[in-house]
């Protein structure tokens, strides 16, 4: 192994793992059907309202099945998905830890000694992870919004995060080359003859990559970090 003599140039501007989280129904999924060469892993059904490149997953068995697919699509020279999508985060793990308190006969994590229970589902949701980015450049994890209050000795903070247990939540976060807030600006003012439900879907989509005390999300990426931009693709991915 040579050891480098000076600055090595990015080799790509791009993040690999996305997470984007937000409230539900705020669009993540509409916009998510946008993104040319991208197949919707669908575990909600929620991408049926939308015209889109889906698939829906309904438990861990169709979703290993779909990946068998996958290597095969891929070892034949079929495969043209440039970006995978997981929608949503939740639902899998949800399987996962179904699957995990079927096989101990529990009826929640809570009950397999020594928090065994918890580190496999984390484990198990991190392996579907990484078998996505073995079939695909990117994969797009979509998650929704936890809300939680922190109380200090002079002040109360709401945390928006992605809506998981702490030490995946973490992980995936810490995996993730950009960790977005999708978001909709405050509705315009009514126009004469409008509903108050027209004016909303007037109003704009955002994502934020701001990190702060009020919010769990950042970017590696110069173009990213730190910054609240309109939800649109070729402001994320740019080359």
């Amino acid at each position: 192994m040579e050891l480098p003599k000076g600055r090595i140039p990015a080799t790509r501007k791009n993040p690999r793992i996305l997470t984007l989280f937000g409230q539900s129904k705020v669009g993540k999924t509409s916009t998510l059907a946008l993104l040319e060469d991208c197949l919707i892993v669908d575990t909600e059904k929620g991408s049926e309202l939308v015209d889109a490149m889906r698939t829906t997953v309904n438990n861990l068995k169709d979703l290993s099945e779909l990946y068998k697919e996958l290597i095969r699509a891929k070892k034949e020279d079929e495969f043209t998905y440039k970006y995978i999508a997981i929608d949503t985060i939740d639902n899998l793990v949800g399987w996962i830890e179904r699957s995990v308190c079927k096989r101990e006969q529990v009826n929640d994590l809570i009950d397999i000694p020594y928090g065994a229970g918890y580190n496999e589902v984390r484990n198990t949701t991190l392996l579907w992870i990484k078998r996505m980015l073995n079939v695909t450049p990117h994969v797009i994890i979509i998650g929704h919004r936890k809300k939680t209050i922190t109380d200090t000795e002079s002040t109360t903070v709401s945390v928006s995060s992605l809506e998981l247990s702490g030490k995946l939540k973490n992980q995936i976060m810490a995996d993730s080359d950009a960790c977005g807030y999708v978001f909709r600006t405050s509705p315009p003012k009514l126009e004469e003859g409008e509903t108050a439900q027209e004016t909303a879907f007037r109003s704009e989509i955002m994502v934020s990559f701001v990190a702060n005390d009020e919010l769990e999300a950042g970017a590696r990426q110069e173009h990213l970090k730190g910054k609240i931009i309109p939800f649109k693709w070729d402001n994320i991915y740019i080359e």
